[in-house]
């Protein structure tokens, strides 16, 4: 059972100092009216030798109140103003990581990139009678419509732990407003799999236990899959969410919008 109604987050600060104003308030009209109680006793005029002692203890009693409640509303206003100063802070420091985050989309290489380096490739793959494969990893995230600035963190995060994951050989691209591709030279569907799930840990720990966003990868493997550069690209083109645009990610355009 609740005493009291649920606090709003955004009403808080105006509660809090509500609750400063009425402690303080009870404050000083408790030691008012144990003061006023003990005046008569200690300033007497019926005593003819009054006890001086009394008198500076009365005095210092009334001090005391006085200083614990300015301690108690001074205390108060500190730690107001250490808590806006920590909400700045974190704002911040949301902001340099959201800047850090678009930089680093920006340099991944975009969906023209792709388009190019894909056929040369599966030359190379042809020659050298090899498997070719290509992981596209689709990033899910509650606060993409909601929250831009999220957005951009939580796919920077991700690029971050795709990249850590991938071989030294492979290469990343971003290929929509929320997925990249890794291509995989040399690698066959089975050591797919298992890169596969070594990104999908790591994307798991860029998540974190609050689960800011979601994700799901794919593998297109040639022969497995496709038997020619333009059935790779078809397949990969198809693993794209259906709002994505081919022109809305051209090689200077930003990474979100």
């Amino acid at each position: 059972m609740h005493i009291a109604n649920k606090i709003d987050s955004g009403d808080l600060d105006r509660h809090e100092r509500h609750l400063m104003v009425f402690i303080c308030s009870f404050l000083a009209i408790l030691a008012a009216g144990a003061a006023l109680l003990m005046y008569p006793v200690v300033f007497s005029h019926q005593t003819p030798d009054p006890d001086r002692t009394l008198r500076y203890a009365f005095l210092g009693f009334c001090c005391l109140c006085a200083l614990l409640i300015f301690y108690v509303w001074d205390t108060q206003k500190t730690i107001r103003s250490l808590r806006r100063q920590m909400a700045a802070d974190r704002r911040r420091i949301a902001e340099a990581g959201r800047q850090a985050s678009e930089e680093l989309l920006k340099t991944i290489p975009k969906l023209n990139s792709f388009q190019d380096l894909l056929p040369m490739e599966y030359r190379r793959t042809i020659a050298a009678s090899e498997h070719l494969s290509v992981l596209v990893i689709t990033i899910q995230s509650p606060s993409e419509s909601s929250n831009a600035t999220e957005g951009v963190s939580v796919l920077g995060d991700a690029a971050k732990a795709i990249a850590r994951k991938l071989r030294s050989q492979d290469s990343i691209y971003l290929l929509g407003r929320n997925s990249f591709g890794a291509v995989l030279p040399t690698v066959e569907l089975q050591a797919a799999k298992r890169i596969s799930a070594r990104v999908a840990e790591g994307l798991s720990d860029a998540a974190g236990v609050s689960n800011r966003f979601t994700w799901k990868i794919d593998i297109v493997n040639y022969p497995e899959h496709a038997s020619s550069a333009h059935e790779l690209q078809q397949a990969v083109r198809g693993l794209i969410p259906a709002d994505y645009s081919v022109h809305d990610l051209a090689e200077d355009s930003p990474v979100l919008r």
